[in-house]
């Protein structure tokens, strides 16, 4: 009986194992699939750092100017939001830098507005 729970364990680790090695390198390339395509998670990251260091400085910006807080006002925004139409990357872009953007554009609003707002 013992000899039987001992070569249950065996194929048990050896199945965990094999499960671990097959995977490992597929989270290992970072991509999430994006409607059916597979998507890096380097692209998206750089679009939404890209977004968020050009909102930072629009928002800073706007508040500096004592400017009513609205993102919709830059066009670097509205064409990110508008691209959503466009190819699957440019689709993928778009949300990101936009996400970005707002993220942006709030904490660089927040940090200048100094309580007016």
């Amino acid at each position: 009986m013992r000899t039987m729970f001992r070569h249950v364990r065996a194929w048990q680790g050896a199945l965990l194992a094999a499960v671990v090695m097959i995977s490992a390198p597929a989270c290992a390339t970072q991509t999430y699939s994006d409607r059916g395509r597979y998507v890096s998670a380097d692209f998206e990251r750089r679009a939404v750092d890209n977004g968020y260091r050009q909102g930072f400085d629009e928002g800073r910006n706007d508040a500096r100017r004592h400017r009513s807080f609205s993102p919709d006002r830059h066009g670097a925004y509205r064409d990110a939001r508008q691209s959503y139409r466009g190819d699957w990357e440019r689709q993928a872009y778009g949300r990101g830098f936009a996400r970005g953007f707002e993220a942006g554009y709030r904490d660089g609003f927040d940090r200048n507005s100094r309580g007016w707002r």
